[in-house]
């Protein structure tokens, strides 16, 4: 005989033997059925349950699985698939916001966990107390994940540092809404703005931090009085517009100096810059609207050939503005121009 006629009768009967089996097991285990199209859905003696195509089976085991469901009727599951919307509560994080006697004065909350940076390790600690702030809690493990490969001293010599602190903010759920500081605004009176919104604010002393540090603690910090920046966050201010005098408040990353006030004075000449503001958590973004102020006084200065220079008091700020003439100062003035 052929091998290959042979290996063929072979394998033919072996299906069978299998099929027999099956179509044994089934009249002798299934003690309930359904027919659900194709399908016929089982429960076994032993409780558990399957599907069996119905094609699987012999027309004489699928005539006895349509009795045995007619007889004995599996009846289909409650359980239900719900898909539920989540909702995120909106973290309230303005704290004082008021003015008196012309000062005003906002201050949002202070993180949760106020944490002691370590080495020169400012950057992340900033921004895991700016995210804090606004409601999005990091754990100790995420933190330390950021830092693991990097030297603690100088952890910007290594660039995966930099990618590790931009999935810091981005891979929180749900996603942080940041706002950089646009281009051709007044950064302070930006910064005052936001913090009205409740969104705390990342900054930085780019250069010779000792200017901004309070009296008596300069030099308890290798870096202090050196030319490397350090990262902190603004959660508040103090601002009279009228005599244009306030602070800011610092939250910092120090254990021996966890926050302070910053004078406007010593915040001048590049000694403190503005890099963006975050949402609280669970705020609707949107576009920012540009910040309006309205006028409450026009002074002349002095006219300079076809224009005059006016001092401009609004109720955020006060300014110079050149302009043809008193309205034209008010439109720019409230414009933002």
């Amino acid at each position: 005989m052929n091998p290959a006629r042979v290996l063929v009768a072979i394998l033919a009967a072996l299906v069978l033997s299998d099929a027999a089996f099956a179509d044994a097991d089934v009249q002798h285990t299934a003690v309930a059925a359904r027919i659900d199209g194709a399908y016929a859905a089982v429960r076994n003696a032993d409780g558990s349950r399957g599907l069996v195509p119905l094609a699987s089976l012999t027309p004489e085991d699928r005539a006895w699985m349509e009795a045995l469901a007619r007889r004995s009727p599996l009846a289909k599951g409650k359980s239900t698939v719900q898909v539920v919307k989540v909702e995120t509560t909106l973290k309230v994080t303005i704290e004082v916001s008021k003015i008196e006697n012309g000062l005003e004065t906002v201050q949002l909350c202070q993180p949760n966990i106020m944490r002691d940076q370590i080495g020169g390790t400012c950057m992340l600690y900033a921004r895991v107390h700016w995210l804090d702030i606004a409601g999005y809690c990091l754990n100790t493990p995420e933190i330390y994940k950021t830092i693991n490969n990097c030297p603690s001293d100088k952890p910007w010599e290594n660039p995966l540092y930099y990618k590790a602190l931009n999935a810091l903010v981005e891979t929180p759920s749900p996603r942080p809404h940041v706002h950089p500081l646009p281009v051709g605004v007044d950064p302070f009176d930006w910064t005052r703005a936001q913090l009205r919104k409740g969104r705390p604010i990342l900054a930085s002393f780019p250069r010779e931090i000792w200017q901004a540090l309070p009296p008596g603690f300069v030099g308890q910090r290798p870096w202090s009085g050196g030319r490397v920046g350090h990262q902190i966050v603004l959660n508040g201010f103090t601002y009279n517009p009228q005599t244009r005098a306030g602070t800011f408040h610092v939250i910092n990353s120090w254990a021996d100096l966890w926050q302070f006030d910053l004078d406007l004075k010593a915040a001048g000449d590049d000694v403190l810059r503005i890099e963006a503001s975050v949402s609280p958590k669970g705020e609707t973004p949107m576009a920012d609207e540009p910040v309006r102020a309205t006028v409450k006084r026009l002074t002349l200065i002095r006219t300079a050939g076809k224009l005059n220079l006016y001092e401009v008091e609004t109720d955020l700020w006060v300014r110079k503005i050149a302009a043809q003439d008193e309205a034209a100062a008010r439109a720019l003035a409230e414009a933002g121009d």
